[in-house]
């Protein structure tokens, strides 16, 4: 795994031929009223695309995975930029440079666990929630393996790819060893973080 910060002293014939995945932690706006969250993620998204495109010195990204897509093309990019208007500018500026947007989640099992995930947030008896947690854990790392097996698929030798997935997720996933894994950090995440728990745990 690399860091960011290290690639300029690392050989760029070092990852040729080799398939490289750039990670990046996927952040959302929760909260549309909140002005100063919405600026830092616009920053964030600026940050991180900077921070690819010096990547890019090793192989230019053809392929983009990102969390809850399971369509493509063209339909994938609209759901992008109603959902997720901040990292559209982002998917937009790499797909008009000829990247492409693969699926990584199955319908059904994503499906799966976002209702356990809602039950989870309504239940209110210990009995119940650990029941419905262990269901939770359950279908959580199927939806990893199945994200890892789709990246592994459609990764080829000598491509370049990133990933946006929720760091916490990321880090679980079943990658084969033959892939390099380049973290994409902004400074920006570090504020995101920050900023929310001081508004959460220091009113």
């Amino acid at each position: 795994m690399v860091e960011l910060g290290k690639i300029q002293r690392l050989s760029i014939d070092e990852f040729k031929g080799k398939r490289r995945l750039f990670c990046i932690p996927n952040l959302f706006v929760f909260d549309e009223e909140d002005e100063k969250l919405k600026d830092i993620i616009e920053k964030y998204w600026q940050e991180a695309l900077i921070h690819v495109e010096k990547l890019e010195k090793l192989g230019f990204v053809t392929k983009i995975f990102i969390e809850t897509i399971f369509i493509e093309g063209q339909e994938a990019i609209d759901v992008i930029r109603e959902t997720n208007p901040y990292l559209y500018p982002f998917i937009e500026k790499k797909v008009s440079e000829g990247a492409v947007i693969i699926g990584i989640e199955d319908p059904e099992i994503f499906g799966e666990f976002i209702d356990w995930g809602n039950c989870l947030r309504i239940v209110k008896t210990n009995a119940v929630m650990q029941k419905i947690f262990d269901y939770f854990n359950k279908i959580s790392q199927k939806r990893i393996e199945e994200i890892g097996n789709k990246i592994s698929s459609s990764l080829q030798e000598g491509e370049s790819a990133i990933l946006i997935l929720r760091e916490q997720d990321r880090i679980k996933l079943p990658l084969p060893k033959d892939i390099e894994i380049f973290l994409v950090v902004p400074s920006a995440y570090d504020d995101v973080l920050r900023y929310l728990r001081d508004k959460f745990f220091l009113q």
